[in-house]
């Protein structure tokens, strides 16, 4: 896999994480693992160009990869699971987000910082999770302060 990838720590960490994992589950050695390094490759790519996280690409894409064969992007693209890094977008949603909780701002205005993490949650919540977290966590700083 190494050949295919130059996030070395994603391989790794894959081979250490998920692939591991289905070997066990499955009692069979790394020789039987039918998956090509290419797709695994593939899933890597899509997490460092932010179209995905791990959470879902391990859990949701990683599986169907296993029984299908098919391209990772085309899975994420078949179960809607791609994210979504517009900020023009995500700054709409967090808008609507922060006036729902005009306490909260004002409490997190006076302080209590860690109100970020529910305000980004909701943004999640309310876009389905498509919203990139990282595009949503900047967003609702810069808009808080």
């Amino acid at each position: 896999m190494i050949e295919q990838t130059k996030n070395y720590k994603a391989a790794a960490n894959w081979m250490l994480g998920p692939i591991k994992n289905y070997l066990n589950e499955n009692g069979i050695e790394i020789q039987q693992f039918k998956t090509e390094a290419v797709k695994i490759s593939a899933l890597i790519t899509l997490i460092d160009e932010g179209k995905t996280n791990f959470s879902v690409a391990s859990t949701k894409i990683f599986p169907v990869l296993l029984e299908t064969g098919k391209a990772p992007l085309q899975i994420a693209e078949e179960l809607n699971l791609l994210q979504n890094s517009d900020e023009g977008l995500i700054h709409s949603i967090a808008k609507e987000v922060l006036a729902k909780y005009p306490e909260k701002v004002a409490e997190y205005k006076a302080g209590k910082k860690g109100l970020l993490g529910l305000f980004v949650g909701e943004v999640m919540k309310a876009s389905k999770g498509k919203a990139d977290p990282k595009v949503a966590n900047k967003l609702v700083q810069e808009m808080l302060e």
